[in-house]
């Protein structure tokens, strides 16, 4: 298969690194001298939206990475929540901004991607408006069924939907949802076919499956531990086994090119100066580099991981590049 079967859901947000303890509780401080700061910059506060409600997955993550960026920023990064519409307000509003480097935004790719392809002339922003800026976590998803239930491994899953096209029921969080897509993926590369069942939420989704009103689901590895004994992970879409779920198979190994993932990055709006990019791209490798932001995006459930502004704009172009592919294969535009 090609890069049209891949999907990497990212989910991107940027995070910075420290180093003599300044208290209980708090973040670790910079060593001076290691990041080039542009001239009076910042001078001020600097927001980042978040275009979700308190309390959600990229809502802790970027608290987290504040709190470890803030000593080596050397002022205040503020969280401002902008819900609504699936994340395009807020990440709308990040578009408009000026680019003074004061307002920058976490993003979620492929979430904030996947509007913008669907529904082009709802969405408020197109995908090259984003400065991609770096990605401080990478999220991958598995495919789940219940324990107790009749598939034990990725092939069970498969041998039987090909002999039952249809029959097997996936949940997803709603159509056209990061996990619909790569269960389109799924079946592209498998060459089977599920019936998508769209649920209101991953919570939802999560009961329908330990209920077995539907039979597998896509979802994060966020499930893995925290459903663990409820839940079998019956594959993971990774290109490598991952170190935290050693026993869990990656779709290449067996077989089927299948990789998706979801990032935690930091965006910001069209035009940002290059030497602001540059610096956020700095602290964010500080920030990931350092142990205890990393014990603490374990602990959210979201691994920390590095890539700077270049790397970053590949993976987002590259994930845009294969979600567009899906879109056309199978005429999802609105």
């Amino acid at each position: 298969m090609g890069s049209a079967t891949r999907i990497c859901s990212l989910i991107v947000l940027l995070s910075l690194a420290t180093a003599p303890a300044i208290g209980p509780g708090k973040a670790r401080a910079a060593e001076p001298g290691t990041i080039t700061k542009p001239a009076g910059y910042p001078g001020k506060p600097v927001e980042f939206i978040v275009p979700f409600n308190p309390g959600g997955g990229a809502d802790a993550s970027q608290r987290v990475f504040n709190k470890y960026a803030e000593p080596i920023v050397g002022q205040r990064l503020v969280v401002v929540n902008k819900p609504g519409a699936g994340g395009t307000t807020g990440w709308a509003e990040l578009i408009r901004a000026k680019p003074d480097g004061y307002t920058l935004a976490v993003v979620t790719p492929p979430f904030n991607i996947i509007p913008a392809l669907v529904r082009p002339k709802q969405t408020g922003y197109k995908l090259d408006q984003f400065t991609n800026i770096c990605i401080y976590a990478v999220v991958p998803d598995l495919l789940y069924a219940r324990e107790g239930g009749p598939f034990k491994t990725l092939k069970d899953v498969v041998d039987y939907a090909k002999q039952n096209p249809g029959k097997i029921k996936a949940a997803n969080t709603g159509t056209l949802g990061a996990d619909y897509m790569t269960t389109l993926l799924i079946e592209g590369a498998t060459g089977s076919k599920f019936t998508q069942i769209p649920f209101t939420g991953g919570a939802l989704a999560l009961q329908g499956t330990l209920a077995g009103t539907t039979d597998v689901m896509v979802a994060s590895s966020l499930f893995a531990a925290a459903q663990k004994g409820k839940l079998r992970a019956l594959a993971i879409a990774t290109e490598t086994r991952d170190a935290k779920l050693p026993d869990v198979p990656t779709f290449k190994e067996l077989g089927y090119e299948v990789v998706s993932e979801r990032f935690r990055a930091i965006a910001g709006p069209p035009g940002l100066p290059r030497e602001i990019v540059g610096y956020w791209g700095q602290v964010c490798k500080q920030v990931v580099d350092n142990s205890g932001f990393r014990a603490e995006m374990d602990k959210v459930r979201q691994p920390a991981a590095f890539r700077g502004p270049e790397d970053a704009q590949k993976a987002i172009q590259r994930m845009g590049a294969e979600m567009q592919a899906l879109v056309e294969k199978y005429q999802l535009a609105q």
